[in-house]
């Protein structure tokens, strides 16, 4: 009894933090607001590694929010299972979940990560594509970049659907607003690559989207008036090409006609002046 009773003991002081943390984590599934969840999470993210019990808890919660808040951990933990955590992360069903593990791979700024978010983009979902491309965009180092431009020289996959949300088409269009919000002379370069792809695309953009989510709840709350028009949408194009068109004129400044429906060489000298104006700024000194 007294060596079992021993052996107890240690334990508990051996795994004092793992099992702290599994209840931690309790607290944060059962606990009503917001408020009530800081002390917990803080003490999560102050355990770093000896938390995985209960940031595994979190992270594997059927529900999406419980799932953010694991997610949210992570970002505070600096490690390879946390690395490993967060790129598992992006293949979750909820958009939100996959977009905080996005800004919690670019706040590690570890580039270690790049080959993975270029298999998680070739793969077979088009959500897992952006969410990669979410990160590249984010990490927005010199190394993600050129991750980025090798993906946009990738030949695309042909189109048999007359549908714009093809995985192929949606994981294009995530490429090109991640080089359209870096916003670099190399990401136009990049997106010159894209000109010629005039399969149909009229998804909206991700800031678009997420202030069609986020308006419905700040009515509801009542932080702003309902509308009593339809907000304009910044014009993207209806096509990867001309998304890729508009990325180029709002990085150059530059504005030449361009639409899939004009004659090749009308596209052509867009090509040319927006090329002329990535080769300038890449000899320059």
């Amino acid at each position: 009894m007294i060596a079992l009773t021993a052996a107890a003991c240690l334990t508990a002081v051996l795994f004092r933090t793992p099992i702290r943390s599994r209840y931690w984590a309790w607290q944060v599934v059962h606990s009503d607001n917001v408020a009530e969840r800081v002390a917990p999470l803080t003490c999560l993210c102050n355990a770093g590694d000896a938390g995985r019990w209960g940031t595994r808890v979190l992270l594997a919660h059927p529900d999406a929010e419980i799932r953010q808040f694991g997610v949210l951990v992570l970002q505070h933990v600096r490690s390879d299972w946390s690395r490993r955590r967060l790129l598992q992360m992006l293949t979750d069903p909820s958009a939100g979940v996959r977009e905080m593990a996005a800004l919690g791979l670019a706040l590690q700024g570890d580039d270690t990560v790049i080959p993975e978010l270029k298999r998680l983009y070739a793969g077979q979902y088009a959500e897992s594509a952006a969410a990669a491309c979410l990160a590249l965009e984010r990490l927005a180092t010199p190394e993600a970049v050129a991750a980025l431009a090798e993906l946009a020289r990738v030949e695309p996959v042909p189109n048999r659907s007359t549908q714009s949300e093809t995985p192929d088409v949606m994981r294009r269009a995530a490429l090109v607003d991640a080089l359209a919000a870096i916003g670099t002379v190399d990401c136009a370069a990049a997106l010159l690559d894209l000109l010629d792809d005039c399969r149909a695309c009229d998804l909206p953009r991700r800031d678009e989207r997420l202030l069609a989510r986020l308006t419905p709840l700040a009515i509801e709350r009542g932080l702003i008036e309902t509308p009593t028009s339809q907000p304009s949408q910044t014009f993207v194009g209806r096509t990867i090409a001309e998304r890729a068109a508009a990325a180029l004129t709002h990085i150059t400044g530059l504005s030449p006609s361009f639409a899939c429906e004009l004659p090749r060489e009308r596209r052509d000298h867009a090509a040319r002046i927006w090329h002329d104006w990535v080769a300038a700024r890449r000899d320059a000194p």
